[in-house]
């Protein structure tokens, strides 16, 4: 694990997803730092590709010059936590919850790292950072 700071950027197989892809574009040209997008999708997905908004995504990291990386395998939160715990990850940029609770993939990543900074976009693209709950 080098000392490049990187921010990884967590989307899933929906178009909307592009505002998070964005926001952690623009969070990282402001921080002069390296920007990653990780998608995991189920297992079950790989034969429905062509369903997914997944290509639309990759184009939209390709005009902005980021790299994403799309796992299959049907627990998201591991290969979650193990992709931050080996790839440097300094912050996360993730959409917003429903809820906060064990299970969840924003909890669980909280709770594997508690101090690495969560900025959470909503569907009207209001930014936070995750407190603590």
């Amino acid at each position: 694990m080098g000392s490049a700071k990187i921010i990884l950027v967590c989307v899933t197989d929906q178009k909307n997803c592009a505002r998070l892809i964005k926001a952690g574009n623009t969070l990282a040209e402001s921080l002069a730092v390296k920007m990653k997008i990780l998608s995991v999708q189920p297992s079950s997905q790989m034969q429905k590709l062509e369903e997914t908004y997944l290509e639309y995504l990759f184009n939209v990291c390709k005009s902005l010059n980021a790299e994403m990386k799309v796992y299959w395998g049907d627990d998201v939160n591991r290969i979650a936590v193990d992709y931050i715990r080996h790839n440097g990850i300094r912050q996360l940029v993730v959409g917003e919850p429903e809820e906060m609770k064990p299970g969840n993939f924003v909890y669980e990543v909280h709770q594997a790292f508690p101090d690495l900074p969560i900025l959470i976009v909503d569907r009207l693209n209001n930014h936070r950072t995750l407190s603590s709950f």
